[in-house]
């Protein structure tokens, strides 16, 4: 490819730390920066050198002769590549913007040259992963195509980006003072490209208080103040109620906007029994796919997302869609070094289960649907226990006791992160203000969410929640790393097979709850969400 043009070029997969480093023969690189989610785009950068065939007749016209270098980087390959793409030019690394997909150009100065330094221009192009597309197809096709708008924006941020690098002669320039300025802000307002930590919030039965939980979390994490309401984020990906929820407004009234309390999974009126006959439309793969798009759509630019679960854990299995698989899902990609995988596999979301007041039976009830997530190696964290008596033997102090005796004994892995009180001022809520207002419930509601975050907050060890889930998501890629390298690492996950899971990345997979892949006899037929209703109403029908 590209004999018809006056210089060479070559295309490689490197590390960042690799990108930085001077290559004999090729000064000026392209890099592309992508992230383990931008999987569309960096397959046509990889494969069918869509970039290659964007900068072509640019760089051409630019200046005839040049010899260059195509890298691409996957941003969050490990912490290092993280380290160097987000450290500071003035540093060595490469000041890549928070936004990706994202190109550079990086020129290296001439050898005799000892005091410059490499120069690293940001190539600006809001379309950029269209214009890939339409560069690619343009290529591919038997007669030449129109530049499409996307392309024509590549070409000229490309334009831009070599003329702040090189003179008219091809020298190359020094690094303009108002550049360093502007650069230097933004290294430090940047917030770092690591991806989010995703915590699934799961109940031992309906009505336990997941969704105040989840409300607890997020204003827990902004009175710490190491995050910002853009940092958060919510949803409900899965769910039987489609009524207004507190978490929702407390979302409004704290400015945290990325909040979703209805996912793309509703198990409306009906929609099971149409379901298990095909008239839906859709597959288990398909609504599982939905809510892991939902969640990775959400988790961009974020620091921690919340995701809420649904019932009790085996709530949707009858539809392949039960908590387990939701989280499964809805976890970070990541790739495997070395694996031939068509697509990258994901972490399962590290699930917080919230439990019930007691001993006994909080510790029978969270070993039981504990167990349901293990088996289906998603790892669990540990508890909070919610709605704890003030008073009497099964005090919060009492109960607190003897709860941590049995962890530190017992499951020395996991941990109850906090014991929430009873609020008497939050008791009957609801009822109290049935006789107002609807603007003035919403009033109490949020001062209810307010108190009720106030004592979430000084009762639950919130960084703890957040540094276990992190090392929870480290501990699964570094097992799934090392089997896969023929590695053994004890106390860690335990092999697909063995369980029998079910992954996006690997459909051939048979698992507990096997994906229902039913379709109707009549293909192309679905019953709307309107029609199922509506049959299933005048059936008798009071739920999903």
């Amino acid at each position: 490819m590209g004999g018809g043009y006056a210089y060479r070029y070559r295309q490689e997969q490197v590390s960042a730390s690799e990108a930085v480093k001077p290559v004999r023969g090729y000064p000026v690189k392209i890099i592309f920066l992508y992230g383990s989610w931008n999987r569309r785009c960096c397959s046509i950068v990889q494969e069918a050198e869509g970039l290659h065939y964007a900068a072509v007749p640019v760089i051409e016209k630019l200046h005839r002769g040049t010899e260059l270098l195509y890298l691409t980087v996957k941003v969050d390959d490990d912490d290092e590549c993280i380290d160097v793409c987000t450290r500071s030019l003035q540093d060595g690394g490469l000041e890549a913007p928070p936004e990706l997909p994202c190109v550079l150009l990086l020129a290296h100065p001439p050898t005799n040259d000892s005091n410059a330094k490499m120069r690293v221009e940001h190539v600006e192009c809001r379309d950029l992963e269209q214009a890939l597309v339409d560069n690619f197809e343009a290529a591919g096709a038997e007669h030449e195509l129109p530049s499409s708008k996307a392309t024509e924006n590549l070409a000229s941020s490309l334009k831009e980006a070599w003329s702040r690098l090189f003179d008219a002669k091809g020298n190359l320039l020094p690094p303009q003072p108002k550049q360093s300025i502007r650069n230097t802000t933004t290294a430090k307002r940047r917030v770092k490209t690591e991806p989010a930590i995703r915590i699934f919030v799961a109940g031992d039965k309906s009505q336990v208080g997941k969704s105040s939980i989840c409300m607890g979390l997020l204003g827990a994490l902004l009175k710490t103040g190491k995050y910002t309401p853009s940092d958060l984020a919510y949803i409900k990906p899965a769910t039987q109620c489609e009524a207004i929820q507190l978490v929702e407004e407390f979302c409004k009234h704290k400015g945290i906007t990325s909040c979703v309390p209805i996912g793309p999974i509703v198990y409306y009126k009906g929609f099971t029994r149409s379901f298990l006959k095909g008239e839906t439309g859709e597959t288990s793969e398909d609504l599982l796919q939905k809510a892991s798009e939902a969640v990775d759509t959400l988790a961009m630019g974020k620091k921690v997302v919340i995701i809420d679960g649904v019932g009790y854990p085996a709530v949707g299995s009858i539809t392949g869609t039960d908590n387990a698989s939701v989280a499964r899902a809805c976890g970070r990609l990541f790739s495997v070094p070395g694996s031939t995988a068509a697509t990258p596999e994901r972490v399962p979301v590290a699930v917080l289960l919230i439990g019930k007041s007691g001993v006994g039976d909080a510790i029978d009830s969270f070993n039981i649907n504990a167990t349901y997530f293990s088996h289906r190696n998603v790892p669990v964290l540990g508890a909070i226990f919610n709605k704890m008596n003030l008073e009497g033997f099964y005090s919060l102090e009492n109960c607190k006791e003897a709860i941590d005796m049995y962890f530190d004994k017992f499951q020395p892995d996991k941990r109850a992160f906090g014991y929430i009180p009873q609020i008497p001022a939050l008791t009957n809520a609801r009822e109290n203000v049935a006789s107002i207002s609807q603007e003035d419930q919403l009033k109490e509601a949020v001062k209810s969410a307010d108190l009720f975050v106030e004592k979430f907050a000084e009762h639950v060890s919130i960084d703890a929640i957040v540094d276990a889930a992190r090392k929870a998501t480290l501990r699964y890629i570094q097992s799934t790393t090392s089997t896969q390298n023929g590695e053994t690492v004890s106390g860690t996950k335990r092999p697909a097979e063995e369980i029998g899971v079910t992954t996006l990345a690997n459909n051939n997979d048979q698992s507990k709850h096997p994906r229902i892949a039913l379709k109707s006899a009549t293909p192309g037929f679905a019953l709307s969400r309107e029609q199922i209703e509506a049959m299933a109403s005048a059936s008798g029908a009071a739920g999903g």
